[in-house]
């Protein structure tokens, strides 16, 4: 299915004067308590919105830039992966708390997406030893694996690294079984599962692969399916360059007017949990920023009904919404 992202639920929430980089809203989610979504900006604040059409109000701001966000199935707490600051939780009342800005010796201050175990172990990607959030496109001409999955106990208090060198990890999600992890490898157009039960457990293999863009979040589904976001096309001028680290140096320093040229459709897929394509939503108008990097299910009262996903991103200042139709 193909369908143009709209019914934005909130416009751009302030003006744009001394805004940072990748001020938008790039991950969703949504309270098992009362239904509200949950998103952070730029400036490190986390908005709650009532996608009925209630208020938008300020809930918590990290002081960082927060990036993934997930709830505990209780809903008593939000988990948040934070650029700058790294794995945090805040309550209802919206006190933030560092959990961990280290693993093993190395610091996870960069932080992105996250998922939350039943047992509260958290599972987040720290995707880059090299740079910062602000400097991603870096990572894109580098597209060096120095990424990582990891592993927060909280009966300890301590993370650590399950897997390494991956090239940017990015979303983070678990199956409904809890009986794999998914983490995007952003730079590598693919999608890892690690097995956790079950006779490959502690093994990894290729997910999905080849992918059209770059893999941002992933989300489960209440289906037990999983949204991924890919918030970049892939840029065949630069692909065709892999192969030839001297010739990406070259591309990188050329002007901006003759570097190949980034688009950013908005591109929704959704997998089942066999790593089939069940259905894909897009908005390709060309020269036109659509990013999505995040999509998440609203809840329905409806059984069979079509699906309401609210998307998140980094360059767009809303977050939007798109109707995934039921599979034939």
């Amino acid at each position: 299915m193909r369908a143009a992202f709209a019914g934005h639920l909130i416009g751009a929430f302030n003006d744009k004067a001394g805004r940072p980089v990748n001020f938008g809203p790039e991950d969703v989610a949504v309270s098992p308590r009362d239904g509200r979504i949950y998103t952070g900006l730029g400036d490190g604040r986390i908005l709650r919105i009532d996608p009925r059409g209630g208020p938008v109000e300020v809930f918590a701001n990290t002081g960082g830039r927060p990036l993934g966000v997930t709830f505990d199935a209780s809903g008593e707490r939000l988990y948040v992966s934070d650029a700058l600051l790294g794995l945090l939780s805040v309550d209802l009342e919206g006190r933030v708390t560092v959990l961990v800005d280290e693993a093993q010796g190395e610091p996870v201050t960069f932080a992105d997406n996250l998922d939350v175990a039943r047992d509260g172990t958290i599972w987040f990607s720290a995707p880059t030893r090299e740079h910062s959030l602000a400097e991603v496109e870096l990572d894109v001409w580098d597209s060096r694996p120095s990424g990582r999955l990891l592993k927060y106990d909280p009966a300890t208090g301590e993370a650590k690294v399950v897997l390494d060198n991956l090239f940017y990890a990015n979303g983070v999600a678990l199956a409904a079984d809890e009986s794999f992890v998914l983490v995007a490898e952003f730079l590598a157009f693919r999608i890892v599962r690690r097995w956790l039960a079950g006779p490959r457990a502690g093994s990894h293999e290729i997910f999905v692969d080849g992918l059209p863009g770059y893999p941002d979040n992933i989300t489960r589904t209440p289906d037990g399916h999983f949204l991924v976001g890919l918030s970049l096309q892939r840029i065949p001028g630069l692909d065709a360059q892999r192969a030839r680290p001297w010739a990406v140096k070259v591309l990188y320093r050329l002007p901006a007017f003759l570097k190949p040229k980034a688009q950013y459709p908005g591109y929704l897929m959704e997998f089942d949990a066999r790593g089939q394509l069940r259905r894909f939503a897009a908005d390709e108008t060309r020269d036109v920023v659509a990013q999505v990097t995040s999509g998440t299910v609203l809840p329905s009262e409806t059984p069979g009904a079509a699906a309401e996903v609210v998307v998140g991103s980094l360059l767009v200042e809303s977050v939007r919404q798109v109707r995934l139709q039921p599979t034939d």
